[in-house]
């Protein structure tokens, strides 16, 4: 049970989905529109299916967007009743995304795991809650939480940046700031047919054997079509797009 929770937990970590389209919004860069969609995929851990996940982008009115991943386990970890949930509010400020609120819920039969991030602009603090602990961090411009951070990945990629890209990002008692590396472009097999991609990886300062990679679509408004976390006890888990609408 211990070790389903750890790979669902992992595939929720800093990998959120998002699609990004031409134009315009007044409070998104002028150059860019957000699109509305639906994603699923399908979730593997050594190339066994684990589970199913579902992604929607969906406009939330006055100007915001909600971002929400829905994982389920099938086989094993369906009899377990393992089940996350993940929401995202954002909005845009200086010409980045950035989080007003999120959530985290994780179930398995009798235990439940819950975190939270609240944003003040106001007060410039970030209140941050993990089970009964809570943390207070400091407010700054553009700060994501970890299911949002694709988002300001694939906005990057749609305005044609390269190399190394910085996010700070709020996780639990910390501000802390992800660097994701633009690598180069391939062609993947995917359910959606042969597509191309863009392949970029997180640098991790302390990675221990841990790589995240992820291919965005260059075709599909730089939508993930696969993410893979290779872990240091050389587990392999994946998510594999499998419909886009």
């Amino acid at each position: 049970m211990r070790n389903l929770l750890l790979m669902f937990g992992i595939l929720l970590s800093g990998t959120s989905l998002s699609a990004i389209s031409l134009p315009q919004t007044s409070h998104a860069p002028t150059s860019f529109k957000l699109k509305p969609y639906t994603a699923t995929y399908q979730v593997f851990r050594n190339g066994s299916a684990l589970g199913n996940a579902t992604v929607k982008l969906s406009a939330a009115g006055n100007n915001r967007w909600e971002l929400s991943s829905d994982t389920t386990g099938t086989g094993i970890a369906a009899i377990a009743g393992v089940e996350v949930f993940e929401r995202s509010l954002l909005r845009w400020n200086e010409g980045r995304p950035e989080t007003i609120d999120y959530s985290f819920n994780q179930k398995a039969g009798f235990k439940n795991k819950q975190r939270s991030i609240r944003v003040n602009t106001q007060s410039k603090t970030i209140d941050s809650r993990d089970r009964e602990k809570n943390y207070s961090l400091k407010y700054q411009v553009g700060v994501l939480d970890r299911h949002a951070v694709t988002v300001a990945v694939m906005q990057d990629l749609a305005l044609g940046k390269s190399g190394d890209l910085l996010y700070p990002v709020a996780d639990r008692d910390e501000l802390q700031t992800h660097l994701y590396r633009v690598l180069d472009n391939e062609k993947i097999q995917t359910a959606l047919g042969s597509l191309n991609s863009t392949k970029v990886q997180r640098i991790r300062k302390t990675p221990n054997g841990r790589v995240t990679t992820l291919w965005l679509g260059a075709d599909k408004h730089f939508v993930p079509l696969r993410i893979e976390q290779k872990e240091n006890d050389g587990d392999v888990i994946e998510m594999r797009i499998t419909g886009l609408r």
